[in-house]
């Protein structure tokens, strides 16, 4: 296996490891409050947020072995930057909002792990259901606008695998109910 191929395993178990914790914690609760007790909430978010760092560091590490110039910002055509940052700015206002409106406990699954959160009927989710993940795709969405005239091959098939993800998850959410 050559450094591309072993790339695109990497970046796909990096991209799949939040949603994997996600999944584990929403049909496994109990088993993470063991370990975390009363700070079930705060290992969860402090663990999701090393999985974003991971993430972003892969799909860096995964672009730069295609295209090891990188990314040149005064080359991105002027007609994707409101589509990239419109989309992104949108991800990020849904994201803002949830926070907003369920805080950090509502966000990280409070309600699996012992806390009680107020059910919203507000913004973002008189907008869009699942808010946090329509908002994160978008944010994606976005990215891939601004970079795809420079982007190295595979991109695509990467957003794509991406956005399937979060689909699950929100499926998962909707669909899958255990306690």
């Amino acid at each position: 296996m050559d450094a591309l191929e072993a790339s695109n395993w990497t970046v796909a178990g990096c991209l799949a490891a939040p949603h994997l914790l996600y999944a584990y914690i929403w049909f496994f609760p109990r088993s993470w409050q063991a370990i975390f007790k009363k700070r079930s909430v705060e290992a969860f978010e402090t663990v999701a947020w090393l999985l974003k760092i991971i993430q972003a560091l892969a799909v860096a590490y995964w672009w730069l072995l295609r295209k090891p110039t990188g990314l040149d910002l005064a080359a991105v055509p002027l007609a994707a930057w409101p589509i990239g940052l419109g989309l992104g700015l949108f991800g990020q206002w849904l994201n803002i909002g949830i926070f907003q409106a369920i805080g950090h406990a509502g966000v990280y699954y409070g309600f699996k792990l012992g806390h009680t959160i107020p059910w919203v009927d507000g913004f973002p989710f008189n907008v869009v259901s699942h808010p946090q993940y329509v908002g994160s795709v978008a944010t994606i969405l976005g990215a891939a606008v601004l970079v795809w005239s420079q982007a190295p091959a595979g991109l695509g098939g990467l957003v794509l695998y991406w956005v399937c993800l979060y689909i699950a998850t929100g499926f998962q959410e909707s669909k899958l109910h255990v306690e």
